[in-house]
């Protein structure tokens, strides 16, 4: 089960990179690495459309990552899949509109060609979660994801339709508790 729900996690990101006229999804290690148009790498803070979908590409990356890493927990791997692929199914449409006009944003006339790694290399987004979760433990991360991610903060087709306002969105991409306050013993 858990080998069928990274697969379905992995051709959700690579198919959502996809416009909705490209060919089908190709091996990406086979592909060529897209170079963003000139100018056009890192968050455009001038232009608050683009922002916002940056941002919540962001967010949507960071919750695959921590999907992904979360599903060789065994403890958390059923809960995590199951919410997952709940805020997936109910965000899909978001997420095309957000990865399709990022795509045009960074890649221009060869935005059909455009991979989801292609725009996280764009966004500088890192590809793996552990330097995000700082102290905080996977484990810690696992478990509050199933509750997070029902937050309207993870809402992206109400944030990008502006029913949400986005200042809901957390500064990092994802959800953690707060790492434990160390005490010092008594002397």
């Amino acid at each position: 089960m858990r080998r069928f729900f990274a697969c379905l996690v992995l051709a959700a990101l690579l198919g959502s990179a996809q416009a909705d006229d490209a060919p089908p999804a190709v091996d990406t290690a086979a592909a060529p690495v897209l170079q963003a148009l000139p100018g056009r790498t890192g968050y455009a803070h001038d232009q608050p459309e683009i922002l916002l979908r940056q941002r919540l590409f962001g967010l949507a990356h960071g919750l695959s990552l921590l999907a992904a890493a979360c599903l060789d927990l065994p403890a958390h791997s059923a809960p995590i899949q199951d919410a997952y692929a709940a805020w997936h199914a109910k965000q899909v449409g978001a997420i095309s509109t957000i990865v399709h006009d990022l795509a045009r944003y960074y890649f221009g006339p060869r935005a059909d060609q455009a991979r989801w790694p292609d725009l996280s290399r764009a966004l500088n987004l890192a590809d793996n979660i552990q330097p995000v979760l700082g102290q905080v433990t996977l484990h810690a991360a696992c478990a509050t994801l199933p509750e997070a991610i029902a937050r309207p903060r993870y809402a992206l087709d109400k944030l990008l339709a502006g029913i949400v306002e986005p200042e809901t969105l957390p500064d990092i991409v994802i959800a953690v508790p707060p790492a434990p306050t160390m005490q010092r013993p008594a002397e």
